[in-house]
């Protein structure tokens, strides 16, 4: 790894919780070059001021969240896709394949359709081309039920989808003219993931694209207005109760907009309720004493707050646990604010209520604090 793609940053306090500055790691390196652009680019995207001002109909600062919300959400697809590719092998007991014995040179043909058994029928008698046809038909039956079972062509066909609006929604981007250092940003993150997601191409201009995108975010970063001092909330009782409180307001609308429609408009519940989710574990935090500073810079990632909670001595269930990391692994804060169409893909709504009712009901439990 060369020098270059080392950047060492300096700005902001150092977290005694997180182990590095507010804002930026000490260290940016391949490791952490595109997550660390990513969660930048997050927050500065949404931040007004004057340096908006573009020409084009849909500014790129619009475009990147609701590429990169695709752009998570199709990862996770292939993630989903190579595990039950995995699991199908093994059911099915190999790909839907037959042997063709004593063909060609080594003896031996793998063949996958009827037509490539016709194309070999002048080398087999009779007997040897019926087992074959009814190898491949036994494997491909096998296959298919391992296949319904499982869900993997369903799989198959949303990673394809969605890789195809990732790419689109990227390219548009790229021919988009940007009106700021951030957008500018945007683009080249964009393009990187898109092309060289593992960062690993060596040839030129790969090497020096990783390095201007590191210099974009420093520069990025120090050009961003320093935030107010002071603590972002109160933290004595009374706000922490007050905090909690809010959440409870917010889940209560939370909870109305989920009544009386068999069908209802789901997005604006799932935002509401995730706001609470990020009030109550904010509450209990500030009330065990972790920096106001520290909370700011979670941003909306309730994974990591549920972590930091849990050490502090919050017992959530583990299935609650795991769905608050994966609402911040799937991006659903962004997928809901930028990229309403891929909804679909998210956790049930269900399953979001019941995790805001498990924090509503153990925060203030925990605090020993009346909500």
């Amino acid at each position: 790894m060369a020098d270059s793609e080392n950047s060492r940053t300096t700005r902001g306090k150092e977290n005694p919780e997180r182990g590095t500055s507010e804002n930026l790691p000490h260290l940016i390196d391949r490791r952490n070059l595109l997550p660390v652009a990513a969660r930048l680019l997050s927050t500065l995207v949404v931040e007004p001021g004057d340096h908006w001002k573009s020409s084009s109909p849909t500014p790129v600062r619009d475009m990147w969240p609701r590429w990169y919300a695709c752009h998570q959400q199709r990862v996770r697809a292939t993630r989903l896709r190579e595990k039950l590719e995995k699991q199908l092998l093994e059911e099915a007991g190999g790909l839907p394949i037959a042997t063709l014995r004593n063909v060609g040179k080594n003896g031996a043909v793998e063949v996958h359709s009827f037509a490539d058994i016709n194309r070999m029928a002048a080398q087999l008698d009779a007997e040897h081309l019926s087992q074959a046809r009814a190898e491949l038909r036994r494997h491909r039956r096998r296959w298919k039920e391992a296949d319904r079972r499982l869900g993997f062509s369903a799989a198959v066909a949303q990673e394809q989808e969605l890789a195809e609006r990732a790419g689109i929604s990227g390219r548009v981007m790229w021919i988009t003219r940007p009106s700021s250092l951030i957008e500018d940003t945007a683009k080249l993150h964009c393009l990187i993931v898109m092309h060289d997601p593992s960062l690993t191409l060596e040839d030129t201009p790969w090497p020096e694209l990783r390095t201007m995108l590191k210099d974009l975010i420093r520069v990025a970063e120090k050009r961003r207005p320093k935030s107010c001092n002071g603590p972002a909330y109160p933290v004595n009782a009374a706000g922490v109760r007050g905090i909690l409180n809010l959440a409870k307001h917010y889940q209560d609308a939370a909870s109305k907009l989920g009544e009386g429609s068999s069908k209802p408009n789901q997005a604006p519940q799932r935002l509401l309720a995730l706001h609470a989710m990020e009030l109550y574990l904010n509450a209990f935090l500030l009330a065990k004493g972790v920096d106001p500073s520290a909370i700011r810079g979670l941003q909306h990632d309730l994974g990591e707050r549920a972590r930091l909670a849990s050490d502090a001595g919050l017992v959530l269930r583990k299935r609650t646990v795991a769905h608050l990391a994966t609402l911040s692994t799937s991006n659903e804060y962004h997928v809901i604010r930028y990229a309403p169409e891929l909804t679909s893909t998210l956790s049930q709504v269900n399953r979001v209520m019941a995790t805001v009712d498990e924090l509503s009901r153990k925060v203030p439990k925990a605090l020993r604090v009346s909500s």
